[in-house]
């Protein structure tokens, strides 16, 4: 009983500080998640929807996004004025953060002495990322009465929800969502969105699906290509160098974001053992 408590608090926090961090632009909240070691247990559930385990994803899945949510609501307001006063040092606290997940997915991917050169499947990772952010904003205008397409941008803005290192508020200002959405959600007219949504979980539920099957069956391919995801989002939070006092701010900054992911992934944990045996 215990341990369950445990493992629901723990869900509850992480995606809490998922939910607060997507708000930061730039930031991916599936590199976030897989930054916190949650990545791919969320990633399992989605499927589980559609199984015999329906009951257990659906509950895991309902505490991780109303615990997303409610991060996202209440973390934005201090989120936004830290951005505002020290963005560039809460930035590097992020860039810490990322490359201090790099060991944990590492270890998922079991690449060992011998298979190390698979580590190279990065970079198409790192490639698909890059590309997406050279995508030119407004793309596509999305038209109240074009079901379909709403459908599709929809399915389109899911690689944000699933794949770490694309940002979700970034692709929907790509497709030209963002502002006819926060327009329909401030005043609370959730019919037009009812196309963009089906689309959005159509796309979750398939990107997820063929996720968790290639994390199973070739976990060496595939969180290479994950860490190249994460990898490739560096550059869009990178906020520039620092200059003059702000140098040793966003040192430190940077150590404490990236010793945090570190200590919490269970790699220090992992570290002792290796050197037990």
């Amino acid at each position: 009983m215990k341990d369950k408590t445990k493992d629901k608090l723990t869900t509850v926090l992480k995606s809490y500080v998922i939910g607060a961090t997507m708000t930061v632009p730039g930031v991916s909240g599936g590199s976030m998640a897989m930054v916190l070691g949650i990545y791919d247990r969320i990633i399992s559930a989605v499927p589980e929807l559609l199984s015999k385990n329906f009951k257990k994803a659906f509950v895991f899945l309902l505490l991780a996004g109303c615990s997303g949510l409610i991060g996202a609501l209440s973390a934005s307001p201090l989120l936004k004025y830290l951005l505002n006063n020290f963005y560039i040092i809460v930035m590097y606290f992020f860039l810490g953060a990322i490359l201090g997940s790099v060991p944990m997915i590492i270890r998922k991917s079991q690449v060992n002495k011998k298979n190390w050169p698979r580590l190279f499947f990065a970079i198409p990772g790192i490639i698909i990322v890059l590309m997406i952010s050279m995508i030119p904003e407004g793309l596509i205008k999305l038209g109240g009465s074009n079901v379909l397409l709403q459908i599709i941008c929809g399915i389109g803005v899911s690689i944000g929800f699933v794949l770490p290192g694309v940002s979700f508020s970034y692709l929907l200002v790509v497709l030209g969502l963002y502002e006819s959405l926060i327009t329909y959600l401030s005043n609370l007219d959730f019919v037009p969105l009812i196309p963009l949504c089906i689309g959005l979980v159509i796309g979750i539920v398939l990107l997820a699906g063929l996720l968790k099957k290639a994390m199973e069956n070739w976990p060496t391919i595939t969180f290479p290509v994950i860490m190249g995801f994460v990898l490739g989002s560096l550059p869009q939070v990178f906020p520039g160098l620092p200059q003059g006092a702000a140098i040793v701010w966003c040192l430190l900054s940077f150590v404490i974001g990236g010793a945090i992911i570190w200590l919490t992934s269970g790699e220090l944990q992992f570290v002792r053992k290796s050197v037990a045996k």
